[in-house]
């Protein structure tokens, strides 16, 4: 009795299965081994020192198929254009006037005393750069007819011409000082508006104490009658530090100020009027009270500088 055989089934044997399978993945390994050598290679020449453009490119590579982007980095805005500054290293007070002479007809700014005040340049003195500073002096006493006594530094050219400037100054306290007027104020830092023959301060940076006796910084904007305190600085003293600030000179509420003592942000005042509708404006640096303990007062002023589109480098 013949059987009925079933067609035969073709069994691949286990070696011939293996050598189809490697066959297959050849490409791959052999992808993955020139690459494996590459990254060896470059490592071992990074070693030795040579062929670092190499590696870096290979690795690069690498970095942008594998690895997530990282975010650019900002730049830092630019430092500003300056269009004025003041050393005081001329040994007089002469660099307030450019392009004119003090007093003359084109003076882009002047000094200016009141009451019992005096600002000069020493021939040797304290100074943040040089060997010169300006030298402001006043003396509070009140005498007959004499309510205030000040001194300013005034710069009007810039303020005049641009409508959003930095300012930039480093000032020495020597001592602790107190305002003991009624009210009691002290204006070291303003920006005047002038119309007709009216010249009114809109914004002026003034020292008051703390209840330990510490002085510190403060603004004050004259037009609206407001006061803008800060605990972030003292005033020190016998030893100078750095004011910086923003004016955005403008009649109408679209005028905006800030402030920086050694870097850290003291004010930002936006949506304020900055001068009269009809006014221009005038940035002075002062030593100006009605009434100081001790009475008799001199601060030093150096490296002011007015600039555009940035802060003052």
């Amino acid at each position: 009795m013949n059987k009925s055989i079933s067609p035969a089934r073709e069994q691949p044997s286990r070696t011939s299965g293996t050598s189809k399978l490697f066959e297959k993945h050849l490409p791959i390994l052999s992808i993955g081994l020139v690459m494996l050598g590459l990254i060896v290679s470059a490592a071992v020449a990074m070693r030795s020192g040579i062929g670092a453009a190499f590696q870096l490119r290979i690795l690069g590579v690498l970095k942008r198929t594998l690895l997530p982007a990282r975010a650019v980095p900002t730049p830092s805005p630019p430092s500003g254009t300056v269009l004025w500054s003041a050393d005081m290293e001329t040994g007089d007070l002469s660099q307030w006037s450019r392009p004119d002479v003090p007093g003359g007809p084109n003076a882009g700014g002047g000094i200016f005393d009141s009451g019992t005040a005096i600002a000069s340049v020493d021939a040797l003195s304290v100074a943040h750069s040089g060997i010169h500073s300006a030298k402001l002096y006043i003396n509070t006493l009140n005498s007959p007819g004499v309510s205030t006594s000040g001194v300013r530094l005034f710069r009007w050219l810039e303020p005049q011409t641009h409508s959003g400037l930095y300012y930039s100054v480093w000032y020495y306290f020597p001592q602790r000082y107190i305002p003991n007027s009624n009210p009691p104020w002290w204006n070291v830092f303003q920006w005047k508006s002038k119309r007709g023959e009216a010249s009114d301060p809109f914004f002026a940076l003034n020292v008051a104490n703390r209840s330990d006796g510490s002085m510190y910084l403060y603004l004050y904007d004259q037009n609206a009658k407001v006061s803008y305190s800060q605990t972030a600085k003292n005033i020190p003293t016998g030893q100078w530090f750095h004011i910086e600030a923003f004016y955005n000179c403008a009649g109408d509420k679209t005028g905006h100020v800030t402030f920086w003592q050694d870097g850290t942000q003291l004010f930002d005042v936006s949506n304020v009027q900055t001068r009269y509708a009809d006014g221009n404006c005038a940035w002075s640096l002062n030593n100006y009270a009605a009434g100081l303990a001790p009475p008799t007062a001199t601060i030093y002023v150096d490296d002011a500088a007015i600039c555009a589109g940035g802060r003052c480098p």
